[in-house]
């Protein structure tokens, strides 16, 4: 059993060591943005599938808020490149594919972000990534994805969103 607040990378093993945790994922209430509850099935349904890497905050026997680390990339145009100093237009990408926080708990998404950053300028040492790249679930999402966080647009369309009418692309931040 956790005491006080844990993170926790969430894979079989970690599964298999703390069923306490499975249940706190099945208890896990996101509120209800469409989004949030998009993570919320995926964690249930596919977090041990291993394509993406959760991690969990837990406190006792709850769960805070979690995000999923994955490899990924983000086409940049010539003036963010120039900016970031960065010559190819495709850069190597540490690519948050979920992340939701408790609707029941006062967490600071602020704060979940702070540590998949954290994470990700460890591994963008090791495989060369450029920036942290989020993929948002919809229009509203992006939005406070970027004036929140101050992420910005990439030229790589958010996959599932290839209709040219949507233009939802991926959003980055360099992490350097």
């Amino acid at each position: 059993m956790f005491e006080g607040e844990n993170w926790v990378r969430w894979n079989p093993a970690a599964a298999e060591r703390h069923p306490e945790l499975v249940e706190a994922i099945e208890r896990f209430d996101p509120g209800s943005r469409p989004a949030a509850q998009a993570s919320a099935d995926w964690l249930r349904e596919h977090g041990l599938a291993g394509e993406s890497v959760p991690n969990l905050l837990v406190e006792d026997a709850d769960l805070l808020g979690f995000y999923a680390l994955t490899a990924g990339e983000v086409e940049l145009n010539s003036r963010h490149r120039e900016r970031l100093g960065l010559g190819h237009p495709t850069q190597g990408a540490v690519l948050v594919t979920q992340m939701a926080k408790s609707a029941r708990h006062e967490v600071d998404g602020g704060r979940l972000l702070r540590d998949a950053i954290g994470i990700a300028g460890e591994l963008a040492e090791r495989i060369g990534a450029s920036v942290l790249a989020v993929d948002p679930f919809d229009q509203e999402t992006a939005e406070l994805w970027q004036q929140r966080f101050k992420l910005r647009p990439s030229r790589t369309v958010v996959p599932g969103h290839e209709d040219p009418q949507d233009g939802l692309r991926r959003l980055y931040l360099p992490l350097a």
